[in-house]
């Protein structure tokens, strides 16, 4: 097992999948208690690091009908599987990532990823020559396997398609150790583990052929014929089909006594792999004239063929092609191994399958490994449509690649569709985006009168044909560049393997210390494989860092190209992207343009806004079926977004108009000021939550209105997302933004200015810079004041009340909070009054005052529900579980903040997250569970230091140091309790009343110890 540090604090977890589920963790193995537990737990393993939604979670758990109270058993499950890994020594593995949940853990993470990589290794010693190594990764791999894969919980529907993938790779793993066993003359383990095999996979002809093999090369002709004779049979019986060419021709080879028969190369050779093998192809081949056609196989023994489970691996190399033709590969097809596996499980439910995606993402990659694949069971035609440009020409390529002569008089499809009527090919149509409505006539006419014939279509927009199924192909999966990892860690995203694989081609090796580098160079080029290999092919004069670096211009950097046989428009990454903007219509390519001033994705309203609105809709779609613009809907509404290269390609363009650019950006602009506003607005704190996905477009707004001088504008912008920047944490970019704006105001009225200062001084007190927080506030006041603006004046008074609360000057901030409650009376602000009660409770309780702090508390909250306002009630909830702390109450306290905790988790308040682990952990430490305090408070710290939160940080680490005694670690506490003061004296911050008992204990017990 290869456990997987989790971040922050070295604690190690690893999800098994390969058989019940379960985690491991320093506290040993955990098997959670309950299906539907152990259910989420396996949805998030398959996913990670990626997020689950709620909706998904729920559909996963109950189906098309779930029940009312669905969502919150679900928040129960959570919290069930929370408080399980705190006590493994895992409290920070499930988190909370909008719109869902997430494990959070570092590649591998799991076994399954664990086993993916043995199997990939021992494909790869396979491949070059090393039976040994490759059987000992192999046997490594299929050690891991507990047994059945999700065994242990109901997987219904959205498991099926995974546990069935799964059982695939154990038996192709199992078939390829099989494979080195026979090379490495061990005939007669192989025999024992191939009997084993086709009882499970009786239907699987490799296993068969091999256990032939086997027992041949063993000396045992009998057994080898005897074992022909039993899948003769079983096929017959079940599936009314004569063994495929192969197995026949391997029964005829023993008869005749055939002294060898090779295992590297009977079942790969002749007529191909019995069952569809995920071949090993990568970049765009270039093709070149073959031999004959091969003779194509019956419909029997296609039905055969397509009935077969998928199997990866497949050699480097020439691919056999039974259409004349012979795909010549330069390079490995790095990852697709599902979509590789979902595409030939489409052509045996589809005639039509058309692989969807941008260009450079891989689209004739795929489709030739899986020809490739199926190249022994049926005639492949490959047909590259790329230099064909005037439409009533596609019909003579596909006949000529056919083999169909002319015929003087004979129409040119009316002799396809005779030479083919009688036929079994799969034709596989490349490059059509450019010839969309001569492909549909010529593939309509196919499909109706041809009822053997399939096609494998690749393009950037579907054909839009009845009975096609299209199939996207993502780019490559990218690792975060800002979560640091080794250069092994970041070889389990496919978009890095594939950057080290064809950089190696060019002769290069990397190190750790090109991991930072290489996984932002893969981040930025979006995983396309046509920008990996681009960039890997300048690794020969430019070190990863340089080629990052210079990725600003990723199109002048990604010219060169090895690939002296491809297509024009897949030699450079800037002719890949004009391919597909040539094709846009007017209203297409004007919108195209105007997708450059958005980051980070957008909602259709965005799109509406920034252009032309009665048209935006029919462009946007054109665009989405054009796979120049991605959508997401997993949120209740889609959200749309373009890689950032095609981004960057549309910038290009419009820069070319300015005007166009300064109104498309001007637009953008007041859109987004109106969703800040709106959000500001909004009591419940729903669409400030909300308003997250729009981080970086927000940012791109306030930067518009401050080049274009406009002071009222950036003002307001700014003070309106103060509040969306405390709730996220995101304290820094409002400073900054609210600094930005305030230094062009002078001439700004009052109102605006006012409003941004208090805006500034509440993101100031989250990183305790009191001074400015203070400064800021009474200069916010004095403005306010003149105003009438009583809401406002009661804000800024709030603010001041703050700042004097975490100085220790209790009665100057109940002050503050009792007079600010008549400006919000002058308004009627019910919110505005709850929340001075909120903190005048708070305020009460770090003064070690338990009873007016509880019945301030118990005021705000029964007004924060009336108004619907989950996370300020939320937060009196969680002020509530302190005094329950205080009180020695500690099933009410946990209860309490529990359920604060996961109201936090869903607006994503990592402020109220941090409060909400600290004090968990002080309830675990007066528990008398050190262990699990530890991890809470370890937690808490994390995300209090990268709020940059001195003054709760201090005390985090004083109750840490509380810890570590009880652990027996005064050495330690000490440490932490000097780290505090230092914190302390730097902030000009006191130890609050309420904590001075606790860490008057924990000195007493570090002197005790002699510490």
């Amino acid at each position: 097992m290869h456990p997987v540090a989790v971040q922050g604090e070295g604690r190690s977890a690893t999800v098994r999948l390969l058989g019940p589920v379960e985690v491991t963790g320093p506290g040993g193995v955990l098997r959670l208690p309950g299906a539907r537990p152990r259910a989420v737990v396996a949805l998030l393993g398959l996913r990670a690091p990626g997020v689950v939604s709620r909706p998904e979670l729920v559909d996963a758990l109950w189906g098309a009908d779930p029940p009312p109270t669905a969502v919150k058993t679900l928040h129960s499950h959570i919290a069930r599987i929370r408080r399980s890994l705190s006590d493994l020594g895992c409290g920070e593995l499930l988190v909370t990532r909008e719109p869902g949940y997430a494990l959070d853990l570092d590649p591998p993470g799991s076994d399954l990823a664990v086993f993916e990589g043995h199997v990939r290794a021992g494909r790869c010693a396979l491949r070059d020559g090393d039976a040994a190594a490759a059987a000992g990764e192999l046997r490594a791999g299929l050690a891991l396997w507990r047994g059945d894969p999700l065994a242990d919980c109901p997987v219904a529907e959205w498991g099926h398609a995974e546990v069935a993938r799964l059982d695939e790779a154990r038996a192709a793993a199992a078939e390829l150790l099989v494979e080195a066993e026979l090379a490495l003359g061990e005939h007669d383990a192989a025999a024992g583990e191939l009997e084993r095999l086709v009882r499970r996979y009786p239907f699987r002809e490799r296993c068969w052929e091999f256990l032939v093999i086997a027992h041949h090369r063993g000396g045992r002709q009998g057994e080898a014929l005897r074992a022909y004779r039993r899948a003769r049979e079983v096929l017959l019986d079940e599936l009314g089909l004569e063994p495929g060419p192969r197995l026949r021709r391997l029964e005829a080879d023993v008869l005749a006594g055939v002294a060898e028969l090779d295992p590297a190369t009977a079942p790969r050779t002749g007529s191909g792999p019995a069952t569809p093998a995920a071949p090993v192809l990568s970049a765009p081949a270039t093709r070149v004239r073959g031999g004959d056609a091969g003779t194509a196989l019956s419909a029997r023994d296609e039905r055969s063929a397509m009935a077969q489970p998928v199997t990866p691996g497949f050699p480097r190399g020439a691919a056999p092609v039974q259409g004349g033709w012979t795909a010549v590969v330069p390079g490995g097809l790095v990852g697709r191994e599902r979509e590789h596996a979902e595409v030939l499980t489409l052509l045996t439910r589809s005639r039509l399958v058309t692989l969807t995606g941008p260009g450079g993402c891989g689209k004739t990659s795929l489709a030739l490994s899986v020809t490739a694949a199926l190249a022994g069971h049926r005639r492949v035609v490959p047909v590259d449509l790329t230099p064909t440009r005037v439409p009533e020409l596609v019909a003579d390529a596909v006949a000529t690649a056919v083999g169909v002569p002319e015929q003087p008089g004979v129409d040119r499809v009316d002799g396809l569709v005779g030479a083919l009527a009688a036929d079994s090919a799969l034709i596989l149509l490349d490059n059509c985006e450019h010839l969309l409505p001569a492909c549909v006539d010529l593939v309509g006419r196919l499909l109706a009168s041809c009822p053997g014939v399939a096609v494998l279509v690749t393009s950037r927009e579907a054909l839009r044909v009845p009975g096609e199924v299209a199939c996207p192909v993502p780019p490559l999966a990218v690792p975060d560049p800002d979560v640091p990892r080794s250069l092994a860690e970041l070889s389990a995203y496919d978009a890095v393997r594939l950057f080290l694989d064809r950089a190696a081609e060019h002769g290069q090796r990397f190190g750790d210390e090109d991991a930072v580098p290489i996984a932002r160079l893969c981040a930025t080029l979006d995983g396309l494989p046509l920008g990996l290999e681009l960039a890997a092919a300048r690794t020969p004069v430019l070190s990863p860092a340089q080629i990052a670096r210079r990725l600003r211009d990723r199109f002048g950097l990604l010219t060169y190209s090895a690939r002296t046989g491809a297509p024009a428009h897949h030699r450079t990454l800037r002719a890949a992207v004009a391919w597909s903007h040539d094709l846009l219509s007017p209203d297409e390519a004007a919108l195209f343009a105007r997708l450059g001033v958005f980051a980070g994705g957008f909602a259709v309203e965005a799109v509406e806004a920034v252009w032309e609105a009665d048209r935006a809709l029919d462009a946007l779609t054109g665009l989405l079926a054009k796979s120049l613009v991605r959508v997401r809907r997993e949120e209740a509404c889609p959200r749309f977004s373009v890689l950032e290269t095609i981004a960057a390609y549309a910038g290009e363009r419009l820069a070319d108009d300015p005007a166009a650019e300064a109104e498309a950006r001007e637009r953008h602009a007041r859109h987004y000021a109106r969703l800040a506003e709106e959000a500001a607005a909004d009591g419940t704190g729903v669409l400030l939550r909300d308003l997250r996905v729009e981080h970086e477009n927000l940012r791109l707004a306030v930067s518009w209105f401050v080049e274009a001088a406009d002071p009222t504008a950036a003002l307001d912008l700014a003070a309106a997302l103060s509040r969306y920047c405390r709730l996220h944490g995101r304290y820094r970019d409002g400073r900054r933004w609210l600094d930005q704006a305030l230094a062009g105001s002078a001439g700004a009225p009052p109102g605006p200015r006012s409003r941004a200062l208090a805006g500034a001084a509440s993101l100031a007190l989250s990183e305790c810079d009191y001074a400015q927080a203070s400064a800021r506030a009474a200069e916010g006041l004095d403005l306010a004041a003149a105003t009438d603006d009583h809401w406002l004046v009661g804000r800024l008074r709030v603010l001041l009340g703050n700042v004097a609360r975490e100085r220790g000057e209790y009665a100057e901030a109940l002050h503050h909070y009792r007079t600010c409650r008549d400006s919000f009376r002058a308004c009627a602000n019910r919110s505005g009054i709850a929340y001075s009660h909120q903190l005048a409770g708070a305020t009460a309780w770090l003064a070690g005052d338990p009873d007016p702090a509880r019945e301030e508390l118990r005021a705000s909250l029964a007004v924060l529900r009336e108004l619907d306002d989950r996370r300020g009630a939320a937060s009196s909830l969680a002020y509530l579980g302190a005094v329950a702390l205080g009180d020695g109450r500690l099933d009410e306290a946990r209860e309490l903040l529990e359920e604060a905790l996961d109201v936090f988790g869903q607006f994503d308040f990592k402020e109220g997250l941090a409060w909400a682990l600290n004090l968990l952990g002080l309830v675990e430490h007066r528990a008398g569970r050190p262990g699990q305090a530890d991890e809470l408070l370890r937690a808490s710290l994390a995300l209090h230091r990268e709020l940059g939160d001195r003054w709760r940080e201090a005390s985090v680490l004083e109750a840490l140091a509380a810890v570590a005694c009880a652990l027996g670690e005064a050495d330690r506490g000490a440490g932490l309790v000097h780290r505090a003061e230092v914190i302390r004296d730097a902030i000009g911050a006191p130890v609050p009343a309420v904590e001075r008992p606790a860490l008057a204990e924990t000195r007493a017990a570090i002197s005790a110890a002699g510490a």
